[in-house]
């Protein structure tokens, strides 16, 4: 089975979250029940911020897919975010796995 990869890129017109904010909300929302094996986030400047979930499946991506958009609904509207940019598809290669 492949893994399969969720990448984005989002606006925030306030300002990206700080770290600890960044750190507990995805301890808090993200990781106690999440199908993700990884999410990686990162700040490109201080209004836009990149992510990708690597999912053991791309059946666990579709799975999860309503709770993304349920969370993206909430997210947008309490802090106003956009999401600019969305791409996924199976991993081809992953250094870790070589």
């Amino acid at each position: 089975m492949t893994k399969y990869a969720v990448y984005t890129k989002w606006h925030w017109p306030n300002g990206v979250m700080s770290l600890d904010e960044l750190q507990k909300h995805m301890k808090d929302n993200i990781k106690p029940s999440s199908l993700a094996d990884d999410v990686v986030w990162w700040k490109i400047d201080d209004n836009h911020h990149q992510s990708v979930i690597i999912y053991p499946t791309e059946e666990a991506a579709k799975k999860e897919l309503a709770k993304r958009l349920t969370g993206r609904a909430r997210d947008t509207e309490s802090a106003g975010i956009k999401l600019l940019e969305e791409f996924m598809g199976p991993v081809m290669a992953q250094m870790s796995a070589v």
